[in-house]
């Protein structure tokens, strides 16, 4: 599904914005005059990345599973 807003919604609200891009990692395309400007992508994420980040996230979970 694409997702579009206008430029003023995108300044006006423009950590949200980033934070739901990033959350879902669904890119938004900015309108400037109702024609597509920018678009807000997330970063791509490598495998390592990933993996780095479930591990911290479930550190201690791991080190309980170590014992």
């Amino acid at each position: 599904m694409a997702v579009t807003i206008g430029l003023a919604e995108a300044k006006a609200n423009f950590s949200r914005v980033t934070a739901e891009v990033n959350r879902t990692g669904t890119p938004v395309t900015v309108l400037r005059n109702n024609k597509p400007w920018v678009v807000i992508a997330p970063v791509e994420r490598d495998a390592v990345d990933v993996a780095v980040d479930f591990m911290d996230e479930y550190a201690q979970v791991f080190e309980e599973l170590a014992k």
